[in-house]
């Protein structure tokens, strides 16, 4: 029976060594060392980078591509992922130094992995990205960093607003996905590693923009990714009466009645507080309408009866009711017909009031811009001249179908120092609409009347009997909310019915406009327009207290800033949802944008942008460039990519959206990706080619000079040694 001599390696007797083990630094050191450079943390590394980069491809299709970016790839998180598969691949090939030649292929390897992770970092720390928004025959020389929102506040000069006193710039980062109350920001495993970095976050919260020593405070209270404008009605104190009521019609043969205004917020009647009225001719889509509706409030209980009773209509020019109080003390009334009467004078009825009718004047509501509220084109005034006993003749005015409207006009000066007089008597002068449909297109009104109490009321004009001109009271009442009143019609012989109910109603509310969230499809999320709800304080040292103003902001499609004012009493502000602004270096003009569609579809298959360039630097003068989604235009660093179009929500022209990178670290990126390519061929070729022995020589060295290092130990019978093979002595990630 053969014997064999077991042999083990001998201890390793070098100072290095042995310095090495006495150490325990040094020791820890080099353990370390060889947990960075081990297989074992590759596959951990490659797994984790695998299993993130899946999970990153559907969060992108999830929540679009700004999403991934903040959550994912710039989140400190993946850079510490990556900085631990960089380490291991530096390790992993220095641990083996020095090279051998049939590790040509490794080493190149593991130097392509470096450089494109090298480059990546780079580009991370360089690159640059935006966006062009360009009308037809319009010049850019700035990109827009449409990742970096900020919001911009100027102090204006109430007198000449176009006066800025002062400019601030507030960085704002609100993220991709919504949060405010109720609603925490999101956060995931990845960016929690940013608590850990950020010092700027410390002891601040995150909503307020503002530092100590700015002269207000900015908070953002809520933040939507993507929004639509909207308006609400909220009850206010110091608000004006408003009731929301919604007009239907119906003609022959419709199943149901349609509504004059679809759109919720046309539905409101919001009064005037200088006539406590307001008139709609037109309907949602702006046609005029054959019926008006009109919303009027009072707090005077004797004009609720002179509502639901007016005087008998006599003539053209209406009549004049008066109210006032007669020797006994008691409230009276008394109808004047003004038709033919100009300069008359009469007694009121038990009283001591004289009056005189001076004359009906018209007041020009177009000129004055209120013939949209009042639903008229001009309002005649009837003037009096009113004296009691033996006291001084007052004029008093009484305006067409605005009861409300003071009878006494006070003084123009605000530093008169002379009591503003009272009026002698109340005048409610009424006056029926003209109704025509051959003149002016109408042959009804339907008003409603709204009381402090809550109480409404209504009342329809139609057109008069044959010869007159004016309208008749058709129908009157009591209204309860969210019933239903037929004005006009209701009968099969009639041509159309019209009905109306009220479905709302405040004695003083605000028309408030605010933005909602909006959902988008995945393949559209990075196309909203975010919008925030701010909440802005200023000190008021002139009273000693500061005053909060709560408004939204809303970015433009446009990316342009759109400036929202707000007033307090110590100044005047403009703020916009903004984003930076980073110049080029050059102008770039869009000549003309095309869009082709898919034959028999209004669905955009591709669209271009033909752009001028203009580079004075580089002595380029409206240099032509055609751009398309796969043709971009290269120019200093930059690529401008054709992203897609939108409306431009004020002309309706098409706005041709360019998207701009720059990346100094692309050549990187590529050379890496080259020498992996390269190095996987090397190692292919030395280690597994036709003309290599794959590495048998050198792995016999190694066992013939691992044999010189061992020593017997003891004596064994061992099978013959025939079909034993050196093994591999090194293991190549």
């Amino acid at each position: 029976m053969a014997t064999a001599t077991k042999k083990t390696r001998m201890a390793d007797s070098s100072p290095a060594h042995q310095a090495e083990r006495g150490n325990p630094i040094l020791h820890a050191l080099d353990a370390i060392y060889r947990f960075l450079a081990s297989l074992k943390l590759a596959v951990i590394s490659l797994s984790s980078l695998a299993a993130v980069l899946a999970y990153a491809t559907f969060f992108e299709s999830w929540y679009g591509t700004a999403a991934a970016q903040e959550w994912i790839y710039r989140s400190k998180g993946f850079s510490v992922l990556l900085a631990f598969l960089g380490a291991n691949i530096l390790c992993a090939a220095l641990i083996r130094y020095p090279w051998k030649k049939r590790q040509t292929g490794f080493v190149v390897t593991h130097l392509g992995l470096l450089v494109l992770l090298g480059g990546s970092f780079y580009s991370l720390m360089t690159s640059d990205e935006g966006q062009l928004a360009l009308l037809e025959g319009e010049t850019k020389s700035e990109m827009i960093r449409s990742d970096y929102p900020i919001v911009r506040v100027r102090q204006i000069d109430p007198q000449k607003p176009s006066d800025v006193l002062r400019e601030w710039e507030l960085p704002f980062h609100p993220g991709t996905f919504g949060w405010g109350p109720g609603q925490p920001r999101p956060r995931n495993f990845l960016n929690a590693f940013d608590d850990l970095f950020s010092k700027e976050d410390a002891g601040k919260p995150r909503d307020v923009l503002t530092q100590p020593k700015d002269p207000f405070q900015f908070v953002v209270k809520s933040h939507m990714p993507a929004s639509i404008p909207a308006v609400i009605h909220r009850a206010d104190p110091d608000g004006s009466p408003m009731a929301k009521i919604r007009p239907t019609f119906k003609a022959p043969g419709m199943p149901k009645g349609r509504d004059v205004f679809p759109s919720e917020p046309d539905r409101w009647f919001e009064t005037d507080k200088r006539f406590y009225r307001i008139v709609k001719s037109r309907d949602g889509s702006g046609d005029p309408m054959p019926a008006q509706f009109a919303f009027l409030y009072t707090d005077r209980p004797e004009l609720v009866e002179d509502f639901l009773n007016p005087a008998e209509s006599k003539g053209d020019q209406g009549t004049a009711r008066f109210h006032y109080v007669d020797k006994s003390g008691k409230s009276r009334t008394y109808d004047f017909a003004l038709d033919g009467q100009e300069g008359k004078s009469f007694s009121l009825p038990d009283s001591e009031f004289e009056i005189t009718f001076v004359s009906v004047a018209s007041f020009p509501a177009r000129e004055a811009g209120l013939s949209d509220v009042l639903g008229v084109t001009t309002i005649p005034i009837a003037k009096f001249e009113v004296k009691k006993g033996t006291g001084a003749s007052l004029t008093h005015l009484a305006m067409a179908s605005l009861p409300m409207f003071p009878n006494v006009i006070p003084p123009a000066d605000p530093d008169s120092k002379s009591p503003p007089a009272r009026a002698l008597v109340s005048i409610n002068y009424d006056l029926p609409p003209a109704l025509d449909p051959k003149s002016n297109g109408r042959f009804g009104l339907v008003e409603v009347l709204g009381t402090p109490d809550g109480t409404l009321y209504y009342r329809v004009f139609g057109r008069g009997d044959a010869g007159k001109t004016r309208g008749q009271i058709r129908s009157k009442g009591k209204v309860t909310k969210e019933t239903e009143i037929v004005a006009f019609g209701g009968n099969a012989n009639m041509p159309m019915t019209i009905a109306f109910s009220v479905e709302d109603y405040m004695t003083s509310g605000v028309e408030e406009n605010i933005c909602e969230p909006i959902v988008l499809p995945a393949g559209k999320k990075d196309e909203g327009l975010a919008a925030s709800l701010v909440e802005m304080t200023v000190n008021d040292p002139d009273h000693g207290h500061n005053e909060t103003k709560t408004f939204y902001l809303r970015r433009s499609a446009t990316y342009e800033p759109v400036w929202e004012t707000v007033s307090f009493p110590h100044g005047v502000y403009q703020i916009a949802y903004d984003v930076e602004h980073k110049p080029l270096g050059f102008d770039l003009k869009l000549v003309d944008f095309q869009r082709g569609f898919d034959p028999g579809t209004e669905q955009a298959a591709r669209f271009s942008s033909d752009v001028k360039l203009t580079d004075k630097a580089m002595g380029i003068n409206d240099k032509a460039y055609h751009i398309a989604m796969n043709e971009p235009l290269n120019h200093r660093g930059y690529k401008f990519y054709q992203s897609r179009y939108v409306p431009d929500p004020e002309t309706g022209r098409m706005l041709s959206i360019l998207q701009v990178g720059k990346d100094p670290g692309r050549i990187l990126k590529y050379t890496g990706s080259l020498l992996i390519c390269l190095g996987a061929f090397l190692q292919f070729y030395m280690r597994a080619g036709l003309f290599t022995d794959g590495g048998k020589r050198e792995r016999d060295l190694a066992a013939k000079k691992a044999g010189a290092n061992e020593v017997p130990t003891q004596t064994a019978e061992v099978a013959p040694p025939e079909a034993s093979k050196p093994a591999m002595t090194e293991d190549i990630l």
